[in-house]
């Protein structure tokens, strides 16, 4: 078969052009052990350091320890943000987690720590908490939680919100990606205190590792990193979150170099905003086909679907300028209609 060279193959002869602006922060962490986070966060209580190109909790279980990331400014319902997170095997009864729509003066916002609630040195709960010192979640009179179906010793925690802001998202995978829960509370539209603030940060009790934290403007689409490199290769992750009024339908996420407007029909009075291009025909032709991995599927309970894109490394050189454009569909799994679309994303493909 010649499906895996042909989507290359097909880069070759296409043009990068502009994209669309949307804000991204990273950090990883890897610089020289020091008390000082660097230039970008603002320590707002207790204790964090770097170490061994992590950031870390440097205090005891009984203090919330936290910082916000100085230049991403955006609010709870346009922000996502994700941590990676692993346990110090020498603590117990540690937690970490994410704030999105901080107000570092009130410490309020979405707050989710995954946490060790039995004392056995693995994460094993999940709670939502209307500010990071906060003991109940928004409207309701106690905090919401979940535990895990297995304990887990490291993994990655993703938040954002949805439903027009009331409802608080939370997906949870082990180290190696495999995905432990996607969770939820809602009732934050209701409360007379929803947040006001504008960071994203990290939440640390005790002392366990966190690392790769990552925020993003939300969009319905969003694709990250905007890069990936011909020579190490490496992939980029495209969520999709069309709603819970679209649970259990079908999605399919297509790629092309170029943009259209207003868009191409495709049926159900939607327009995909690209244009229709020998790359765009592969990806519908090839779902499910490296480089995409979980292009075409099926949404899950709030109608969220994960994909990716992986460039393997050692990939032409010749490829490197090129542009991709991407665009997810939801199809009516009966009908087979499209009801709705997202924005455009994109992926540049460099040296």
């Amino acid at each position: 078969m010649q499906t895996r060279p042909l989507l290359p193959a097909l880069l070759v002869s296409v043009l990068a052009a502009p994209a669309a602006a949307q804000q991204i922060v990273f950090d990883d962490f890897n610089r020289p052990d020091s008390t000082f986070l660097g230039p970008d966060w603002n320590e707002g209580n207790g204790d964090l350091v770097i170490q061994s190109n992590f950031c870390k909790g440097n205090v005891p279980f009984a203090n919330d320890t936290w910082m916000n990331h100085t230049s991403f400014a955006q609010t709870y319902t346009q922000a996502k943000a994700r941590i990676e997170f692993e346990r110090d095997p020498a603590d117990n009864f540690f937690g970490a987690g994410v704030v999105v729509g901080l107000d570092p003066s009130s410490w309020s916002g979405v707050a989710v720590l995954i946490q060790d609630n039995d004392l056995d040195g693995f994460f094993d709960r999940i709670f939502f908490h209307a500010a990071i010192n906060a003991g109940a979640w928004f409207s309701q009179p106690t905090p919401v939680f979940y535990d895990f179906p297995t304990q887990i010793p490291a993994g990655q925690l993703t938040v954002w919100t949805q439903e027009a802001g009331d409802l608080a998202v939370a997906r949870v995978e082990d180290a190696v990606g495999n995905l432990i829960g996607t969770y939820t509370a809602s009732g934050i539209v209701g409360t007379p205190f929803a947040p006001t603030g504008s960071a994203a940060g990290v939440w640390v009790r005790s002392r366990p590792f966190v690392d790769d934290f990552f925020g993003v403007e939300h969009r319905p689409l969003d694709a990250y990193p905007t890069s990936v490199a011909v020579g190490a290769g490496g992939e980029q992750t495209l969520d999709m979150t069309f709603g819970s009024a679209h649970a259990g339908e079908l999605y399919f996420l297509v790629s092309s170099t170029a943009t259209a407007s207003p868009g191409t029909p495709i049926g159900g009075g939607v327009l995909l905003p690209l244009a229709i291009d020998p790359v765009l025909v592969w990806t519908l032709t090839h779902p499910n086909t490296p480089p995409y991995d979980d292009n075409f599927g099926t949404l899950d309970s709030i109608g969220h679907a994960r994909a990716r894109l992986i460039l393997p490394p050692g990939s032409p050189p010749s490829y490197a300028g090129v542009t991709l454009r991407h665009a997810a569909v939801a199809i009516h799994p009966v009908t087979l209609v499209p009801t709705t679309v997202t924005n455009t994303a994109f992926v540049d493909i460099v040296l």
